[in-house]
C-alpha cells in the first residue's frame, strides 16, 4: 500500500476554502473569562491577604471600603465568583462598570466579556467590542485579542482583517500565544495581510514553544507539508508527538498518516 498523504483538514493550510470558520468567535469564547489574575496583583493591603488566607467574606468588607477602581474591581470579581457573598453578575457588573469608567483596564475587560455573555446585563456585542477596545488601548492582551476577534468576524463592528491583523500584533509580540495562533492564520491565509507562510510558521513557532497545543499541530502540519519551512517529517513528528502528549487525537491522527 502507497503511503497516505496528509489531506486537508481543520488544521491544514492547503485549501483556505476548507478552513472559513477559522476565527468564528464562538471557539474562542473560552477567552472571554472574568479576568481575576490583576485582581490578586493589584489590590495590595488587608483585603489581599483576607483573601489569600480564605477568609473571603472579611475580604470581601475590606475591598469594600477601598475608594480606587481597584476596589471596586476587587469586589465585582468576588461577587461574580460567589466568593464571600451570593453569585451575583448584575452586581459584579455595576462594580465593574464603577471601575471601567475610572480606566480601569480589568474591568473594562470583564465588562466587554460579560456584555459578551450577556451575563449581569442584556447581551449587546457592540457595548461589549466598546470595553475592549477601552481595555485593548491600555495593553490589555485578552482585550486584544478578543477585539480582533470581533474585526476578523465583524462580529459587533464592522469586519476589517486590517483591524484583526493590528490588534493579534500587538498581543503577539507580547507572547500571548492564543494571539500568536491568531495572527498564524492570518498569514497563512493571506487574510488582512499578505500571504506569508513563513510568517505563519514564525508565528506557530512562538506559540508552541510555549505549550500551545495548536501551535504544535500548526506547526508540525507545515513541517509536513513544506509550508513556510522546509519540509521536515521528523520535526513533523516531533511537533505531532508534543500535540499528542497533551491530549489531542488530530495530532495522533497526524502521526499515523506521515509519509
Amino acid at each position: 500500500m502507497s503511503p497516505q498523504k496528509i489531506v486537508p483538514s481543520p488544521c491544514s493550510f492547503s485549501s483556505a476554502s476548507t478552513c472559513r470558520p477559522w476565527l468564528r468567535l464562538s471557539h474562542f469564547l473560552h477567552l472571554a473569562l472574568i479576568g481575576s489574575a490583576f485582581f490578586l496583583g493589584a489590590c495590595a493591603g488587608p483585603g489581599l491577604t483576607s483573601y489569600r488566607k480564605g477568609d473571603y467574606p472579611k475580604a470581601l468588607r475590606e475591598f469594600q471600603k477601598d475608594p480606587s477602581p481597584k476596589g471596586d474591581f476587587a469586589v465585582g470579581v468576588m461577587q461574580f465568583k460567589g466568593e464571600g457573598t451570593d453569585r451575583a453578575p448584575e452586581e459584579a457588573a455595576l462594580s465593574f462598570q464603577r471601575a471601567a469608567e475610572r480606566g480601569h483596564a480589568g474591568a473594562q475587560y470583564n465588562l466587554g466579556v460579560l456584555y459578551l455573555r450577556g451575563e449581569g446585563v442584556q447581551r449587546d456585542r457592540e457595548e461589549s467590542a466598546r470595553w475592549f477596545r477601552e481595555a485593548a488601548e491600555r495593553g490589555d492582551v485578552k482585550a486584544q485579542v478578543n477585539l480582533g476577534l470581533q474585526y476578523a468576524m465583524g462580529d459587533g463592528v464592522e469586519k476589517d482583517l486590517g483591524e484583526a491583523v493590528h490588534w493579534f500584533t500587538k498581543a503577539a509580540k507580547r507572547g500571548y500565544p492564543k494571539a500568536q495562533i491568531c495572527l498564524g492564520k492570518l498569514y497563512a491565509y493571506g487574510a488582512g495581510v499578505a500571504r506569508d507562510r513563513n510568517m505563519a510558521a514564525y508565528w506557530f513557532r512562538r506559540a508552541a514553544e510555549q505549550g500551545s497545543l495548536q501551535g504544535q499541530l500548526f506547526l508540525g502540519v507545515m513541517y509536513a507539508e513544506g509550508e513556510g519551512v522546509e519540509k521536515d517529517r521528523e520535526a513533523a513528528a516531533s511537533w505531532f508527538r508534543k500535540a499528542q502528549e497533551q491530549g489531542s487525537l488530530q495530532a495522533k491522527w497526524y502521526l499515523d498518516h506521515l509519509e
